[in-house]
């Protein structure tokens, strides 16, 4: 009698696990997930999902159920891959078409959101009724900068010889104001004016006693970018960034000012103020995929006298399908005749309800670089060697509140008493604090 125990209990182990080897069918698969779907249990349907498509059963309903089952868990990269590939098996399925249209939006694709309406049912249209505004959005932000090491440079400098002079800055301020606007649901334009007062201080070493004389600069900042949507998720970007500045003349006679990696930017006169012009030009590919975005950016300019050309190659990895956790990446190479850099930049979103925390930081020899297509222009006299910050974001229903810290250490040149760059350097640490508003319209 035991033995005949014994022998029902493996044959039902048996018969079991067998059971559980079998392959998935389409009516089980089918008939599962509509269940699932009925009960909105969207993580089993996103399981059985899975397992179904690992042995190759797939079909529209499927992808139907698997687009929404993201789009309700939050995941819209996920969700657009699947709603995609049904739209293109049906394109007149109006559910499919809602919820692949807020998908676009919610994960950032807002220019492919607008293409996609064109597209779509016309009693969905109505319902949606996509009206663009003449503004999309405004944002004022500010940039107060600060040399930690500003008083400690007034009063010593232990490696100057006589007649040496340095140029130490003490603080700048950027004041921002931007709006974009819906050229037409493929063409946006986004543009930018700024204003930035500077502090500063010619420092020169006279025979051991330093004379500290302070002067004063201003700069106004335009800056426009034109992105194109140029279908699947491919986009088109062009850029231009124009810089008139200019600060104190405290040298009365006719001198070379040398600033910024031997550059020579201007020649002095007895005017009161001296005035300067930086412009770039450039541009960028972009593709944004169902789980890395790729760009690649050139721009050619002329910073601080000399002429740049810079090429990189970014990108935002979606590891989760959604934005939830976005490492980030970047490499730029520049030439700056007859020298040429490579600076690199790393970094990391994590999103927690309605705050985005980014933390990133930047290495290599950053003077007269351009950033962030073009948007941000590093032209300090002094060069950066690396930055590390991070930014908090919250986003309310009409609005984006920002604020954030970065720290920068700096390097800069001595020059002699004819204003001529030499190759002795030092050394200063600079924090920035950013903060910012965006209104949605």
């Amino acid at each position: 009698m035991g033995k005949q125990v014994i022998t029902i209990v493996l044959l039902w182990l048996v018969t079991t696990v067998n059971a559980q080897k079998a392959p998935l069918s389409f009516k089980q698969v089918d008939s599962t997930t509509y269940a699932l779907y009925l009960k909105q249990d969207w993580k089993s349907i996103i399981e059985l999902g899975k397992k179904a498509r690992t042995e190759g059963i797939d079909f529209y309903y499927l992808k139907v159920r698997m687009g929404i089952a993201y789009f309700k868990e939050h995941k819209m990269l996920h969700a657009i891959q699947f709603l995609e590939e049904a739209n293109a098996i049906d394109s007149y399925d109006v559910v499919v078409q809602e919820y692949l249209y807020y998908a676009y939006i919610y994960s950032g694709l807002v220019l492919e959101s607008r293409l996609f309406y064109e597209k779509m049912n016309k009693r969905l249209k109505d319902a949606i009724n996509l009206d663009l505004p003449f503004v999309t959005d405004l944002s004022f932000n500010v940039l107060a900068t600060n040399n930690l090491d500003y008083n400690e440079l007034l009063v010593s400098n232990s490696d100057a010889e006589s007649g040496d002079i340095r140029f130490i800055p003490k603080n700048y301020q950027i004041f921002s104001l931007a709006m974009s606007h819906p050229l037409s649901k493929r063409v946006n334009l986004h543009h930018q004016l700024s204003v930035m007062p500077t502090n500063s201080v010619q420092q020169e070493n006279s025979s051991g006693s330093l004379d500290n004389q302070t002067y004063k600069g201003s700069e106004s900042r335009y800056y426009v970018d034109i992105t194109i949507s140029l279908g699947n998720r491919w986009y088109l970007d062009t850029y231009l960034h124009f810089i008139s500045g200019k600060f104190d003349n405290l040298n009365g006679e006719d001198t070379t000012i040398s600033v910024g990696n031997g550059s020579q930017i201007l020649t002095t006169s007895s005017s009161a103020t001296l005035k300067y012009n930086d412009v770039v030009f450039g541009g960028a590919i972009s593709k944004a995929s169902y789980f890395i975005r790729n760009s690649i950016n050139l721009s050619v300019s002329n910073i601080n006298g000399l002429n740049q050309f810079q090429a990189g190659y970014s990108m935002e990895f979606y590891p989760l399908g959604s934005t939830l956790v976005v490492p980030f990446g970047a490499i730029q190479y520049q030439n700056q005749d007859p020298d040429s850099n490579v600076i690199f930049t790393g970094g990391l979103s994590v999103t927690s309800g309605n705050m985005l925390i980014t933390g990133f930081g930047t290495v290599g020899n950053i003077n007269n670089f351009v950033a962030n297509k073009g948007a941000i222009i590093y032209n300090q006299p002094a060069k950066a060697l690396n930055e590390f910050g991070a930014t908090l974001q919250y986003f309310n229903k009409n609005s984006i509140f920002k604020i954030g810290y970065t720290f920068m250490e700096m390097e800069a040149n001595y020059t002699d008493e004819n204003f001529e760059i030499t190759s002795k350097t030092f050394g200063f640490n600079q924090q920035n604090i950013i903060a910012g508003i965006t209104w949605k319209f």
